[in-house]
């Protein structure tokens, strides 16, 4: 269930996948703050990924989704997504 003060943010981050040219990876949220959307994204990348923290940095962060147009894929875990 959504916390009914939380907002819904894109975090998009990257890792020690840059180094190879990989671009950085987008996390749709649910968060009560920027901040807290910020600690979520960190830990689905860091999971998804098998990356420590200090490997990761967040290259931005906005509230809503982004653009329908906006040529590039993102992942949504609002809602309670689960992870597979």
């Amino acid at each position: 269930m959504k916390n009914p003060h939380a907002k819904t943010y894109t975090v998009t981050i990257s890792g020690r996948e840059r180094e190879d040219g990989e671009k950085p990876f987008t996390w749709v949220v649910d968060a009560g703050s920027e901040f807290l959307a910020g600690c979520k994204a960190l830990g689905f990348h860091s999971d998804d990924q098998d990356e420590d923290f200090e490997n990761l940095e967040i290259e931005e962060i906005f509230e809503g989704v982004p653009d329908p147009n906006c040529g590039y894929y993102w992942n949504d875990m609002r809602n309670g997504a689960v992870r597979r």
